[in-house]
C-alpha cells in the first residue's frame, strides 16, 4: 500500500506549516557533502549515506536517498511496462538497439526526472509560490494517516526505509506536486509574474497550427450504434449535401458565418455541436484525416466542397481563429512547454557518491525489502 502510494506520486503531471519550503536542503557553496549516517538502503547497496547531498541544480541539494526513490519510481514502472507489455520482468542485463543498456536507460530516466523536482522547486521559491497552510496540514495528515495504519512512527519510518526513504524526504516528494498546482495558480492570476494573457496564449496556438472550423455533418452510419446506412439513405444524404455546397457557394450577403451556422443548426448532425455551436477550434491530429486536411486546405472565408468521411459527408467553413477557444486549448500546454525549456536548459551537477548508486543494486534491495515485509 505505502509502496504504492510513494512510487506513483509524481508520475501523473507532472513534477511542507511545520512542513514549508526551507526543507529543501541546500547544497554548500561549490559542491556535496558526505552525510553522516551510515545506515540505511543506499548506504547498505552502494556505500553513500542516505543524508549525503549527491547532486544540485543552482545550488538546490538532492540527497542520496531522493535519488534511491526515483530510482525505485521510474524501475518499478519499467519492471510493470515490460511484465505488460513482454511478459517477463526487468532484465538489467538488456541492450537497447541503439546501444543503451537498461542501467543508462533507467539514469536517464531518474537524472531527467529529479531536474523536474529540483526545478518545481527552484520555480516555486523564486515565485513565491511555496506550499499553503492547508497543504502543509494536508501533508501532515497524510503521513498520520499512515502512522496510525502502521501502529506508531517507528514502524511507519521502518515502512519508509525499505524504500531507501527518510521522513524529511518523503515529505519532499510529497510536497512537489503541490508546488506544481501553486505555480499554475500563479500562471493563471493576473497580475504574476508567470500570467500569460489570453491574447498572447492565442498567438501561441496559432504558432502552433491551430485554426477555427464551422462544419455541417450528413451522417452515413448511425452515430450511436456505428452501423451504416443503406445505400438509398447515404445517396439522400448526399443529395442534401450537394444542395447545401450549392446554396453556400451561391450566397451573396455580407455575413456567410452566420448563414452558415443556420443552416448547420438546421441540417448538421454532428453530436458535438451543442457543445461547440461556433465551430471547432483544433490543430493537427485532432479530427479524422479527410475533415483536417480539407480544414487546413481552406483559406479564411472559404466553404470546402463536400468532403466524406467513416462519419459521413462533411462541409466545412473555415473562420478566423476564435481566440478565446485558442486560448483555452493551449493553457496547460504552453505551461508545459515553459517548463519543459526550463528543464531542457537546467545544468544538475553531481558529485562521485552519486556515481554509486547503482540502479540495478538499488532496485533490487527495494525488492528484497517488500519481499521481506509480504512474507
Amino acid at each position: 500500500m505505502l509502496k504504492k502510494r510513494i512510487l506513483s506520486f509524481l508520475g501523473a503531471a507532472a513534477i511542507t506549516a511545520a512542513l514549508t519550503f526551507a526543507m529543501v536542503t541546500i547544497a554548500p557553496s561549490g559542491g556535496f557533502t558526505s552525510g553522516t549516517m551510515q545506515e540505511g538502503l543506499s548506504y547498505e547497496a552502494c556505500g553513500v549515506a542516505p543524508d549525503a547531498i549527491v547532486a544540485s541544480l543552482d545550488g538546490n541539494g538532492a540527497s542520496a536517498d531522493l535519488v534511491t526513490y526515483w530510482v525505485g519510481y521510474n524501475a518499478s514502472y519499467l519492471d510493470s511496462y515490460m511484465q505488460y507489455y513482454g511478459g517477463s520482468a526487468l532484465d538489467w542485463s538488456y541492450t537497447m538497439s541503439d546501444g543503451t543498456t537498461m542501467t543508462d536507460y533507467v539514469k536517464n530516466d531518474v537524472r531527467s526526472t529529479l531536474i523536474q523536482q529540483l526545478l518545481l522547486e527552484n520555480l516555486a521559491q523564486k515565485y513565491g509560490a511555496e506550499l499553503t497552510e492547508d497543504q502543509s496540514a494536508a501533508i501532515e495528515s497524510d503521513i498520520q494517516s499512515f502512522i496510525d495504519q502502521y501502529g506508531s512512527e517507528e514502524a511507519f519510518d521502518a515502512e519508509l526505509a525499505k524504500l531507501g526513504l527518510r521522513r524529511e524526504t518523503y515529505e519532499r516528494v510529497n510536497a512537489a506536486n503541490y508546488l506544481y498546482q501553486n505555480l499554475y495558480k500563479l500562471y493563471l492570476t493576473e497580475g504574476s509574474p508567470l500570467y500569460v494573457s489570453d491574447a498572447d496564449l492565442a498567438v501561441y496556438a496559432a504558432e502552433q497550427g491551430y485554426i477555427t472550423v464551422d462544419h455541417i455533418l450528413l451522417a452515413t452510419k448511425d452515430l450511436s450504434t456505428g452501423e451504416s446506412l443503406s445505400d438509398e439513405a447515404k445517396a439522400e444524404k448526399k443529395a442534401l449535401a450537394e444542395e447545401l455546397v450549392e446554396k453556400l457557394n451561391a450566397y451573396t450577403g455580407d455575413d456567410l458565418a452566420s448563414y452558415f451556422a443556420e443552416l448547420a443548426d438546421e441540417y448538421s448532425e454532428d453530436t458535438g455541436r451543442a457543445s461547440y455551436p461556433t465551430g471547432y477550434t483544433f490543430t493537427n491530429g485532432s479530427m479524422v484525416q479527410e475533415f483536417e486536411d480539407a480544414a487546413y486546405a481552406l483559406s479564411e472565408g472559404e466553404v470546402s466542397g463536400i468532403v466524406e468521411s467513416s462519419f459521413g459527408y462533411h462541409i466545412l467553413l473555415r473562420l478566423p481563429l476564435d481566440e478565446s477557444a485558442a486560448a483555452e486549448a493551449v493553457r496547460q500546454d504552453y505551461f508545459g512547454s515553459f517548463l519543459s525549456e526550463q528543464v531542457a536548459s537546467a545544468q544538475l551537477s553531481t558529485s562521485a557518491d552519486y556515481d554509486k548508486l547503482d540502479p540495478q543494486a538499488l532496485y533490487e534491495a527495494i525488492q528484497a525489502g517488500q519481499a521481506a515485509q509480504e512474507s
